[in-house]
């Protein structure tokens, strides 16, 4: 594990990246100073860059709000998000036809093109988390009862974003991933799709490869969570980059360091923020 002061000290290592976007690119309301600069100077090099989030909503939508926060379109090759990989799943009808929704409006558009139906909880087959009705005055905790009822329905939890915690200014947001942990605490049955688990990442090395074949010794994964992005690269075998401006920038370097070796989750460096 090793500090680097800016990105472009180990930039040439690698010929493509596999971004976060939430914490790395922007904190919910703004981008960060010198993103653009830095993943332009590192695609005009030819480099591919995969954007992954954990977002449980569609990759058009993400794009369209990077676009908003004035992210350039010569940042990035492709995105994926969580919610394409549990399109998918709904579509497949993994799951069943019918869910009890916990998550904002703005989430609805996972819905989109699917078979899967929103329902009250006692007709639902399943229940589907994006996130917290009120992500700004709830916590996990706040739906103890409701994931006690479906436990006892034996009812499994699908989890379409399993971070726990997101940037948002400079606050942390719950997300939908406490819920699922919640659930699976009280004997529940969760599945998670997105970081850090492997096919999401699979996922983006495949989308990679399309535009240029590349060996996964000269692939980098950037993020800010430690237990979805790094712990991801370290699950699939990359090296990865650990940005300490988002979830961790209220955290002395001594105190994420700890954290660090206390979970095991070690990235190969880390930085302070992403910049050229």
């Amino acid at each position: 594990m090793k500090e680097v002061n800016k990105f472009s000290e180990v930039s040439e290592e690698y010929d493509a990246l596999i971004c976060d976007v939430w914490g790395v690119i922007h904190n919910g309301k703004e981008l960060f100073s010198g993103i653009n600069e830095c993943l332009k100077n590192y695609m005009e090099k030819d480099g591919v860059i995969a954007l992954l989030s954990n977002a449980p909503r569609p990759a058009n939508y993400v794009e369209e709000m990077l676009k908003k926060l004035g992210l350039e379109r010569e940042c990035y090759s492709d995105i994926i998000t969580s919610g394409d990989i549990t399109k998918k799943s709904l579509n497949d009808n993994l799951f069943g036809n019918n869910c009890f929704h916990i998550g904002p409006d703005r989430d609805l558009n996972i819905f989109d093109d699917t078979k899967v139906k929103r329902v009250d909880f006692n007709k639902a087959d399943f229940i589907f988390v994006t996130g917290l009705f009120d992500d700004e005055n709830e916590d996990e905790n706040d739906y103890i009862d409701l994931l006690s009822l479906a436990k006892e329905r034996e009812m499994t939890l699908v989890c379409a974003n399993p971070d726990l915690l997101v940037q948002r200014g400079d606050k942390l947001i719950p997300c939908a991933g406490l819920i699922s942990k919640k659930y699976e605490e009280i004997g529940g049955e969760a599945i998670n799709i997105g970081k850090p688990f492997s096919p999401i990442f699979e996922e983006a090395i495949s989308l990679i490869n399309k535009t240029k074949k590349i060996e996964k010794s000269r692939i980098l994964v950037i993020g800010d969570g430690l237990e979805t992005d790094i712990k991801g690269a370290n699950l699939i075998g990359l090296d990865s980059l650990l940005v300490l401006g988002g979830l961790f920038s209220n955290n002395s370097k001594d105190k994420i360091i700890e954290s660090i070796e206390n979970k095991k989750i070690y990235p190969s460096y880390f930085v302070n923020e992403l910049k050229w």
